[in-house]
C-alpha cells in the first residue's frame, strides 16, 4: 500500500478509546488509494472529555476529516455545524468532514449493519428484532432495520431506563412500530427470544482480552429459532457469535458493518463512486488489518512475559 506524504496530503484521524482492537484505519487508507486520493488516515487515542482539544488541534492541522468510534459518537454532535437529522435524533455520528473550518457530520453505522443483515437474511423475514444494548450504535441500527421492514423490537440493556429512552425515540419517529424493553438478564432474554428473526449484539461484551467483560449467561440463545440471524457489532469473533455458531445460526460480525459503509463514505468525503467489487478490496484490507492486530498483540504479550 503506497501512501503519499507531502504538503497536499489530506489528513484524516480515526479517534476513540480504547483503540487497540480497531482495524479501520488500514481499510480507510486502502480505499483512499482505490479512489486515487492523496490522503492518509491516522488512528489516535482520544479519551472521553478530550474532544474539544482534539477538534482545535484538527482545525490547526487543517485536517480533512474525522472517523469516530467509542466514546465520541454522541459527544461530537454539539461541535458540528451541520448534521443529518437521523444522526441528531439518535446521537450517533461516526464520520465528519471539515470544509473551510466547518464540521459536517453523518452517521453510517445503521446503514452498514442494516445492509449486512439484509444480505444475510436473503429472502427471509427480518420483522422481529432483538437488540442487546441501547448505546450509540443501537438506535441507528434499529432505525435502518425499520426502513427495511422491521416493526417489532425488543431491547435489553443493563440500565433499563436507557432502553426505555431509546424506545421512546423510536416510537416518536416511526409509525406502526412496537417496542418492548427489559434488563440484560437471562430471564428476560429467554422469555422473548423464541420468535426473533434477527438478534443484534450492540455492546462491548464478549470480545475477550485482558479486563474485558462478558455475558453472565448466553443461555437465552438456545431459545432463538433456527432461522434467526445473529449479528454482532464486534469483530472478528465474540462469545455471542461463537454460541450462535454452535447453535447453527447464521452469523455476521462488525467487519461488514464497517465495509458496507465505504460506498457512502467515498461519496461523502470525495464525491467518488466505488462498486460492490471494490468492497472486496476493503474486505482484503480488513483481513490484513486483523492479522496485523493479532501479531501486534502477540508481540506485546511476549514482551510482557520477558519483563516478568
Amino acid at each position: 500500500m503506497r501512501i503519499k506524504f507531502n504538503p497536499d496530503t489530506k489528513l484524516y484521524f480515526l479517534i476513540g478509546d480504547p483503540m487497540e482492537h480497531s482495524c479501520t484505519a488500514l481499510v480507510n487508507n486502502r480505499m483512499f488509494e482505490l479512489v486515487n486520493q492523496n490522503a492518509v488516515c491516522i488512528p489516535v487515542t482520544i479519551k472521553k472529555g478530550q474532544l474539544p482539544e482534539f477538534i482545535r488541534a484538527a482545525k490547526l492541522l487543517r485536517a480533512a476529516g474525522i472517523y469516530l468510534t467509542m466514546p465520541h459518537k454522541g459527544d461530537i454532535i454539539p461541535y458540528l455545524d451541520e448534521c443529518d437529522e437521523s444522526s441528531k435524533i439518535f446521537r450517533s455520528v461516526n464520520h465528519v468532514k471539515i470544509e473551510n473550518g466547518r464540521l459536517i457530520g453523518i452517521g453510517l453505522d445503521g446503514m452498514g449493519m442494516g445492509k449486512t443483515i439484509e444480505k444475510a437474511v436473503g429472502n427471509g423475514n427480518m420483522r422481529r428484532v432483538l437488540l442487546i444494548g441501547a448505546g450509540a450504535v443501537a438506535g441507528p441500527i434499529a432505525a435502518d432495520l425499520y426502513k427495511r421492514g422491521a416493526r417489532d423490537f425488543k431491547i435489553a440493556n443493563r440500565t433499563v431506563q436507557k432502553a426505555l429512552s431509546l424506545a421512546k425515540l423510536l416510537e416518536e419517529n416511526f409509525k406502526d412500530i412496537k417496542v418492548e424493553c427489559g434488563s440484560l438478564d437471562d430471564s428476560f432474554l429467554s422469555a422473548i427470544a423464541g420468535d426473533r428473526d434477527v438478534v443484534i449484539q450492540c455492546t462491548s461484551l464478549g470480545i475477550g482480552g485482558p479486563g474485558a467483560e462478558d455475558f453472565k449467561s448466553l443461555k437465552f440463545m438456545d431459545y432463538l429459532p433456527k432461522h434467526c440471524v445473529a449479528a454482532d457489532v464486534l469483530y472478528p469473533q465474540s462469545s455471542f457469535l461463537m454460541r450462535a455458531q454452535r447453535n447453527g445460526l447464521r452469523t455476521v460480525n462488525g467487519m461488514w458493518m464497517a465495509i458496507n459503509q465505504q460506498k457512502e463514505l467515498m461519496k461523502f468525503h470525495f464525491g467518488a463512486e466505488i462498486t460492490d467489487r471494490d468492497l472486496l478490496e476493503a474486505e482484503e484490507a480488513f483481513r490484513i488489518a486483523l492479522t496485523v492486530r493479532d501479531v501486534r498483540e502477540e508481540r506485546l504479550q511476549y514482551r510482557q512475559q520477558l519483563l516478568k
